[in-house]
C-alpha cells in the first residue's frame, strides 16, 4: 500500500529547487553556434582594433601643423580605413581641400587640424587582451561578429544537458493509433521543445514500462549522461507509481507533492549531486509543472530562457480556488472594444486542446480564495503580446461550422480562440463585453442588442457595437 502523498508550499518547494547546486559541465563551439550559450570563461581581445592607426574619412593623410599653410605638398592620398602612412597625423577630409586631378601635387587645405582628427587611433575599439565578455555572460547573435573580429573562433560555453524519461506501461509512439487503454507518449515532444528555449541540449529517453527495477535502472543510466533528468508520470501514488519509491532509495527525496493544481504528485530527488523531478504524466499538468519549477530551476542556474511577457486582463467569469492552493488556469484573452479581457477554458489536466486553445495562463495564488467576474488580474501571455490585439474571442458552444472561419482568419493574421462550450455562458460574455461573439444554436433567440448570423447550422451573435468589426472579419 503506497503512503499518501506529503504535500508542501510551492513557495517551500521552489527554495528546494533553487538550492540545488548548478552544474560545472562545459564544452567548446564554434562560433557560429554560439548564440545563446553562456560563457563559462571570459572573453578577451587576441590583438588591438585597429592594430595602426586609420583613416576615418576619404581625403588626405597630412601633418595637423601643415593645415596652417596655404598649400600642403607633404601628403598621402587615403581613403576610410587605410592606414596612416608614417609621418602623418591627422586626416584633411576631400571636402575640405582644394586641388586638381585624382593625383595632386599639392592641396589647398579649407581649415585648421590638430592631430587625431579623422584617424582612428590603435585600440580605438579595444586593446589586446582587454575583456570583451566575462564569464557568465550570454552571447547575443549580435556579439559574434565583434567577438571574430577580435580573433576567438570558438568558445568554451556552459553545458546543460537535460534528459527527458517518460514511464507507463500504457505509452505508445506518436503516430501510432493508440488502443483503448494506451496513450500517446506527447510529454516528452512537448518538454523537449520548451527545454531547448533555454539553450539546454536534451536527450529524449525510451519509454521504460512499469517495472520498480528497470526504471532504476533507467534512472542511474539517465544522470550519466544528463545534468537534469525529467521523468514523466508515475509521480502519483497509485499501484503501478514507482518514481518516488526509485527517487528515494536512489538519493535525497527533498519532496513529493506540492500544493499546486495541476500538478500536485510532482517530486524532487536529487541522485549522486543532480535534480530528478518527476512529473505528472498528464499534459496540463506537465506544462503546469515546467512553467512553476523547471523554469525556476534552470533561471537559478542562469538560464533564464525566453523573457516571460504579462498583461493585465479583466476576468470574465468568476474563478474560484481553494485557499491552500496555488492554482494556474488557462484562457484566452482579447481585446473588446478597447478592453483586454480574458475567458476560461476547461481545468481537466488531460484535456490538451485547452492548452492549444489558450494563449495565456493565470496564477491563483496560496491564500487567495479566487476572483470575482471582472476584476483585474495578471496574465502570463503564452504567446507574443503583439498577437493580443489580432486575437478574436468566440464564446458559447463548439461546432465544427467554427473550422472554416477559424482557417479563413488564420490566413488574414487573425486567430479565433474559443472559450468555455456552454452556450448560456457563451451569450453572457457577449452581452458583458467580454467577447466578441458567441456560438449558439441555431434556434435558440437573439439576445436584445445583439445580431445573430448563420454560420453553418450555428449562428454567430455578437453585439451590435462590434457588427463591423465582426463583419470585416468575416466577409
Amino acid at each position: 500500500m503506497k503512503s499518501p502523498l506529503n504535500q508542501i508550499p510551492l513557495v517551500k518547494a521552489l527554495n528546494y529547487v533553487r538550492s540545488v547546486e548548478k552544474p560545472k559541465s562545459v564544452k567548446i563551439v564554434s562560433l557560429s553556434d554560439a548564440a545563446g550559450c553562456i560563457l563559462a570563461e571570459s572573453l578577451y581581445a587576441k590583438y588591438s582594433v585597429p592594430s595602426a592607426p586609420l583613416s576615418a574619412m576619404d581625403g588626405f593623410a597630412v601633418h595637423a601643423e601643415d593645415t596652417k599653410k596655404t598649400i600642403i605638398t607633404s601628403f598621402a592620398r587615403v581613403n576610410t580605413g587605410n592606414a596612416i602612412p608614417e609621418g602623418f597625423n591627422a586626416v584633411l577630409m576631400v571636402e575640405d581641400a582644394e586641388f586638381t586631378g585624382d593625383h595632386p601635387t599639392e592641396i589647398r587645405p579649407a581649415i585648421e587640424l590638430t592631430p587625431g582628427d579623422n584617424v582612428r587611433p590603435v585600440g580605438e575599439d579595444i586593446f589586446a587582451g582587454h575583456i570583451i565578455l566575462p564569464k557568465g555572460a550570454v552571447i547575443r547573435p549580435l556579439d559574434i561578429g565583434s567577438i571574430a573580429a577580435y580573433g576567438i573562433t570558438e568558445v568554451k560555453v556552459r553545458s546543460l544537458t537535460i534528459g527527458i524519461l517518460p514511464t507507463g506501461t500504457e505509452l505508445v509512439s506518436p503516430g501510432t493509433v493508440p488502443k483503448p487503454g494506451q496513450l500517446v507518449e506527447s510529454n516528452s515532444i512537448m518538454c523537449a521543445a520548451y527545454l531547448r528555449e533555454f539553450g539546454a541540449d536534451v536527450i529524449c529517453y525510451p519509454p521504460v514500462i512499469d517495472d520498480k527495477e528497470l526504471i532504476r535502472q533507467a534512472v542511474q543510466k539517465a544522470l550519466l549522461e544528463c545534468d537534469l533528468l525529467l521523468i514523466s508520470a508515475g509521480s502519483s501514488a497509485g499501484t503501478k507509481d514507482y518514481t518516488s519509491t526509485v527517487l528515494a532509495e536512489l538519493g535525497d527525496l527533498k519532496f513529493h507533492g506540492i500544493f499546486l493544481k495541476p500538478g500536485k504528485p510532482v517530486m524532487l530527488s536529487v541522485v549522486s549531486g543532480k535534480p530528478v523531478i518527476g512529473m505528472p504524466g498528464y499534459p496540463i499538468s506537465s506544462q503546469t509543472v515546467m512553467r512553476a519549477l523547471v523554469s525556476e530551476l534552470l533561471a537559478s542556474w542562469g538560464y533564464p530562457g525566453p523573457e516571460k511577457e504579462y498583461v493585465d486582463v479583466v476576468l470574465g467569469s468568476t474563478v474560484k480556488s481553494k485557499e491552500n492552493l496555488d492554482e494556474y488556469f488557462l484562457y484566452s484573452v482579447g481585446v473588446v472594444n478597447g478592453k483586454t479581457v480574458a475567458i476560461p477554458h476547461s481545468k481537466g489536466s488531460s484535456v490538451q486542446m485547452s492548452g492549444v486553445r489558450a494563449n495565456a495562463v493565470i496564477h491563483v495564488p496560496s491564500g487567495c480564495k479566487g476572483y470575482a467576474e471582472g476584476t483585474v488580474v495578471s496574465a502570463l501571455l503564452t504567446v507574443p503580446k503583439a498577437d493580443i490585439a489580432k486575437t478574436f474571442l468566440i464564446g458559447g458552444i463548439y461546432d465544427t461550422a467554427l473550422f472554416p472561419l477559424m482557417e479563413k482568419t488564420a490566413e488574414a493574421g487573425i486567430r479565433i480562440r474559443t472559450g468555455d462550450f456552454v452556450e448560456e455562458e457563451g451569450i453572457r460574455l457577449v452581452q458583458n463585453g467580454y467577447c466578441h461573439a458567441a456560438c449558439i444554436n441555431k434556434g435558440t433567440p437573439v439576445p436584445d442588442g445583439c445580431i445573430g448570423r448563420m454560420c453553418g447550422s450555428v449562428q454567430l451573435v455578437y453585439k451590435k457595437d462590434l457588427a463591423n468589426e465582426f463583419l470585416r472579419l468575416v466577409v
